[in-house]
C-alpha cells in the first residue's frame, strides 16, 4: 500500500502535533507500507530532506519526503487553505493509493479537488467543540472518497458517533512510545546525575510551556510544597511560565530537548506530572489525552493527573496513576504530598504504568490503522 500523508507544516519544529505525525509516518513504513510525506516547501531556508527530518524526530528514515510550494507558507491561516488546495494535486498524492492528513482543510481540498481516497486522523472532538461542524462532518463522511477517521482518543470517537457518523468508519488509535527511544533505562539516582538535579523528591513535567497547559497551577503547587523541587521542561522563550517561575528556588524551568535528552528527565523524576486541570481539554480544547501521557507511562514513574474523561481512558485512580479533580488545588497538593511522603505507592503506580503502555508501540498502532484502511477499502468495493 503506497500512503501519502499530506501536511500543511513546516519541518522540522518543536509542535508536539508534528512529533505525532513523524512517529506515524515512520511506524508506517517499518510495518511494510510504502510512504510519501507531503510537506510545504521552505522558501527561505534549504529543505532539510528525509534524512534530517528523522534525525531531528529520532525515527527510522522509512518514508520518504516531497514539497509542495503553495501561496505562502509563513502566514498559518493562508499557510493551511494553500495546501489544503495543492498538496492532494501533488504528483506523490496523485500516485498514492490512500492519502492520509492529520489538517482539516487538506482533508476538505482532497475531496473537493483530489483523485484518491483519503483518511483524516485528529485528536479533535470537532463536534463537541463546535457543535456548527456537525453538518460539515456529515457530509465529509458521505463523500465517497473519505474512507474514514482515526481518532486519539475515545473521547473524540464518541463527538463524530454523536454527530451521526457510521461507527464503522471511526477507528480510535492511541498514541504509542518507541521503547529505543526511552533505552536505556535509567535509575533515579542515574537520571539526576545527567540532568544535574540534586537528590531531592522531584515533580517533572514535561512539554509546552505555556498557561494554556495549567502551568499555573503547578507553580501553585510548587509554592505550597518548598521541600519538593518542581522541573518544567520544553521551554523556548521568556514567557508567562518563565517569569513567574523565575523567583521561586525549587522550580527549574529546562530548555525544549530532544526527546532522548527529555526522557532522562522523566527518569529522574519520582512523580510525571500532567497538571490537574480540565482548562486545556474544556476550554482552550486542544489537548485530548495528551501525548505526554504515553512517554510518561513508559517511563514507569508514578503520574499525577486531573481526573478527566480522556485520560480515565487509560489513567485509572490508585491502579496505575494518581487522578484528582480538576482544578481542586487543596486536592492537587495533598495528594502530591501525600505521594512523595510513599516510595512504595510510588513505585506500585509506575510498574502499572509501564505495564499498561509497554504493548502500545507505534508498530503496532500503525498495523491496527493499516488494518482499518484495508477493512474500509474492502467495505467501499462491495
Amino acid at each position: 500500500m503506497h500512503i501519502a500523508y499530506l501536511t500543511d507544516q513546516l519541518l522540522p519544529q518543536t509542535a508536539t502535533d508534528t512529533e505525532y505525525m513523524i512517529s506515524t509516518v515512520a511506524a508506517f513504513g517499518e510495518v511494510g507500507a510504502e510512504v510519501t510525506l507531503v510537506k510545504p516547501e521552505h522558501w527561505w531556508n534549504p529543505e532539510p530532506g528525509r534524512d534530517a527530518i528523522a534525525e531531528y524526530y529520532q525515527v527510522e528514515p522509512t518514508f520518504e519526503v516531497e514539497h509542495v510550494r503553495s501561496v505562502y507558507p509563513n502566514i498559518r491561516g493562508i499557510e493551511k487553505i494553500a495546501q489544503g488546495i495543492a498538496g492532494p494535486l501533488h504528483p506523490a498524492a496523485r500516485r498514492a493509493d490512500v492519502l492520509y492528513t492529520y489538517t482539516l482543510p487538506i482533508l476538505l481540498g482532497a475531496l473537493l479537488g483530489g483523485t484518491r481516497p483519503i483518511v483524516y486522523e485528529t485528536y479533535r472532538p470537532w463536534p463537541y467543540q463546535q457543535p456548527l461542524s456537525r453538518p460539515l462532518f456529515r457530509w465529509i463522511a458521505r463523500h465517497p472518497q473519505f474512507l474514514g477517521a482515526v481518532l486519539h482518543s475515545e473521547h473524540a470517537r464518541s463527538s463524530y458517533v454523536d454527530a451521526g457518523l457510521d461507527p464503522d468508519m471511526l477507528r480510535t488509535a492511541r498514541a504509542g512510545y518507541d521503547p529505543d527511544r526511552l533505552s536505556p533505562r535509567l535509575s533515579q539516582a542515574e537520571a539526576r546525575d545527567r540532568c544535574d538535579l540534586p537528590d531531592r523528591p522531584t515533580v517533572t513535567y514535561t512539554g509546552r510551556v505555556t498557561m494554556k497547559k495549567g502551568l499555573g497551577l503547578m507553580l501553585d503547587m510548587a509554592r505550597a510544597l518548598p521541600d519538593a523541587q518542581f522541573v518544567i521542561v520544553g521551554s523556548e522563550d521568556e514567557g508567562p511560565v518563565e517569569r513567574e517561575a523565575a523567583p521561586l528556588s525549587n522550580v527549574r524551568v529546562v530548555p525544549w530537548q530532544p526527546f532522548d535528552a527529555m526522557t532522562t528527565y522523566l527518569y529522574a523524576a519520582d512523580v510525571l506530572l500532567i497538571p490537574p486541570t480540565a482548562g486545556p481539554l474544556k476550554n482552550v480544547g486542544n489537548t485530548v489525552l495528551p501525548m505526554k501521557t504515553f512517554p510518561y507511562l513508559a517511563a514507569g514513574r508514578a503520574i499525577l493527573a486531573p481526573d478527566t474523561p480522556d485520560l480515565q481512558e487509560i489513567l485509572q485512580d490508585g491502579e496505575n496513576a494518581a487522578l484528582v479533580p480538576p482544578d481542586d488545588l487543596d486536592a492537587a497538593i495533598e495528594r502530591l504530598r501525600a505521594l512523595l511522603q510513599a516510595p512504595e505507592e510510588r513505585a506500585a503506580l509506575g510498574d502499572a504504568a509501564y505495564d499498561t503502555i509497554r504493548r502500545h508501540t507505534w508498530p503496532r498502532r500503525a498495523e491496527r490503522i493499516l488494518e482499518f484502511i484495508r477493512d474500509r477499502q474492502a467495505q467501499q468495493a462491495r
